[in-house]
C-alpha cells in the first residue's frame, strides 16, 4: 500500500467558467469598498489645507448675530490665531482675534466656559 496523492475535485482541471463567474462579484465588491465621491466636498478637513483660512477679517459684527465660534491655533497651516464665526444665517465670517470682545469669547472657549 503506497501513499499516492489523490487529486481533489477542485484540482482535477482548470475551470475557466468558474473564474469568469467570480469577476462580477469581485467588481461589485470593489465598487462597494471604493468610495465614489466625485464633485465638490463641503466637508474638507481643515488640516489638509496648508494655508490660512482667513484672508479677510471682520471687526464690527454684533455678537447677537453669532451662533457658533471656532478657534484655530497657529500651526503649520497658518502662523495666526484664526477665529471663524458661524452666523445665525449659516454664513461663516472670520473675526479679528485681537478685538476686545472676541478676546473675551476666545478666553471663555479656552477656559471651558
Amino acid at each position: 500500500m503506497g501513499f499516492r496523492h489523490r487529486p481533489t475535485s477542485f484540482c482535477t482541471r482548470a475551470r475557466p467558467l468558474h473564474n469568469l463567474q467570480l469577476w462580477p462579484l469581485l467588481v461589485l465588491f470593489l465598487t462597494v469598498l471604493v468610495p465614489t465621491t466625485v464633485g465638490k466636498s463641503n466637508d474638507v478637513d481643515p488640516y489638509l489645507e496648508l494655508r490660512c483660512r482667513c484672508p479677510n477679517i471682520v471687526t464690527g459684527i454684533p455678537l447677537s448675530r453669532i451662533s457658533f465660534v471656532n478657534v484655530f491655533r497657529p500651526g503649520v497651516h497658518c502662523a495666526n490665531v484664526e477665529v471663524i464665526a458661524t452666523l445665525k444665517g449659516g454664513e461663516k465670517t472670520c473675526l479679528d482675534p485681537n478685538a476686545p470682545a472676541i478676546k473675551k469669547i476666545v478666553m471663555k472657549i479656552l477656559e471651558g466656559y
